[in-house]
């Protein structure tokens, strides 16, 4: 059924003329800044936080805010009609933002302006937040609010680039979307470094660490357990895009993908069955595209597919064990010292080492290189021997220094230094 709905919106807003979308969609917007549920205090300064994907950042925010409006919106709500003013290669980031058409780009810009003034008639806004300035339907939206007096910062989400993304994202970002927001907060000195060959200099660039790890420290949710007929321990897989993380260039060139990922998958599902007294859940990136047919292949009264970013947290934080490939779960899960298999057995894996985050180098938890010791690893898991999680002190101590390269001070105050910070950008 919902494979059908969205086939009919896809053929209605190919049928319909430009002119009825443009007059929909704005609408639609309007209507959705007129019905905001939230509360101001005209004695408070207010932060508009864009939502793209990133609700556990969010929420961290949110519980550690004290002294401001918090207004968070929904972006793929907001700005859903900006995808009728650019073609598909620019949505994309395929080509430069700049070779859009310039008349259309106008035409939006116009439509950002009457987004931002009701926003502002609405909460007063002070400040934006965004986890991102590449997006196209933002970046008008970023000169508008600049050209109204109020600033925009990036809370920067992606903090696990991998070294091929971390040479070829700078590359394109740098030539095709150019940073344009008023300052950056970023997880780690290394991510630093990827803003900076951006072209982003240090004194736009905060390290303040990953906002989400704050929830790590501050509540524990018992949410997944509603999922299911009744609560028992937690076994998670954290899923991935066909071609995640592959070059795409090589996605284009050879269509590749990886087949190990159907292999955990199955290999998962028939764990769920032979092992009744545990949980099974399998956690889609919040944006893989194929979330309806992995429920319909793999769900059964012990196994739940999930998708969002809700309730990632909670599944770190419970999970008995955690199977994962090239995930920031990986790093996050390290932090709290779980057990984790790293699956690392596809024959893409030899040819794509250096491009991928290596994590098969990592210490502290359990890499399988082929199926067979994946298969293993989980029997002895699931047979009551952990053992193959003990790890020595050195062990334990490499897997600590890996985690800081990438997560500078998770120590549960991350938003607080965020907020510490901001008010100099307030208007």
């Amino acid at each position: 059924m919902e494979r059908v709905s969205k086939l009919t919106k896809r053929i209605l807003r190919w049928l319909l003329p430009w002119q009825v979308l443009h007059i929909v969609y704005r609408r639609h917007a309007l209507r959705y800044l007129k019905n905001l549920s939230v509360s101001i205090d005209p004695n408070r300064k207010t932060i508009v936080v864009l939502n793209h994907f990133f609700d556990q950042d969010v929420r961290a925010l949110s519980l550690a805010n004290k002294d401001y409006n918090l207004v968070v919106i929904d972006t793929v709500t907001l700005f859903r009609g900006a995808k009728i003013f650019f073609d598909e290669d620019v949505r994309e980031l395929h080509v430069p933002y700049d070779t859009a058409d310039p008349s259309l780009i106008a035409r939006y810009r116009r439509e950002c302006e009457l987004i931002f003034d009701h926003l502002r008639k609405e909460v007063n806004v002070s400040l934006i937040v965004t986890a991102s300035d590449i997006f196209y339907w933002v970046r008008e939206f970023i000169g508008v609010a600049r050209d109204r007096g109020v600033k925009t910062v990036v809370l920067d989400k992606e903090g696990t680039l991998s070294p091929y993304d971390f040479e070829a994202e700078a590359r394109r970002i740098r030539e095709f979307a150019p940073f344009m927001s008023d300052h950056i907060f970023v997880w780690s000195e290394r991510q630093r470094e990827f803003w900076n060959r951006i072209g982003v200099t240090d004194e736009r660039i905060s390290v303040i660490g990953q906002p989400r790890s704050d929830l790590l420290h501050c509540e524990q949710r018992e949410e997944v357990d509603r999922l299911f007929h009744k609560a028992q321990p937690i076994v998670t897989l954290f899923s991935y895009m066909d071609d995640a993380y592959i070059p795409v260039k090589l996605i284009r060139s050879e269509g590749l993908k990886w087949e190990m990922k159907t292999e955990t998958h199955d290999e998962f599902y028939r764990l769920a069955q032979v092992n009744p007294s545990y949980n099974f859940v399998i956690k889609t990136h919040p944006q893989q595209p194929d979330l309806v047919d992995l429920k319909r292949k793999y769900e059964r009264d012990n196994l739940r597919v999930i998708g969002g970013s809700a309730v990632a947290n909670e599944l770190l934080q419970r999970s008995e064990l955690i199977i994962a490939f090239q995930t920031t779960a990986v790093i996050e899960a390290m932090l709290l010292k779980r057990r984790v298999v790293y699956t690392y057995w596809d024959k893409l894996v030899e040819r794509l080492k250096d491009d991928l985050l290596p994590f098969h180098r990592a210490s502290g938890i359990v890499v399988s290189r082929s199926f067979e010791d994946f298969r293993n690893k989980c029997a002895s898991f699931f047979g009551g021997d952990s053992s193959v999680f003990e790890f020595t002190s050195e062990s334990t101590a490499a897997r600590d220094e890996f985690v800081n390269q990438y997560l500078h001070k998770p120590d549960g105050h991350v938003c607080d230094r965020f907020l510490e910070s901001v008010e100099r950008f307030m208007s």
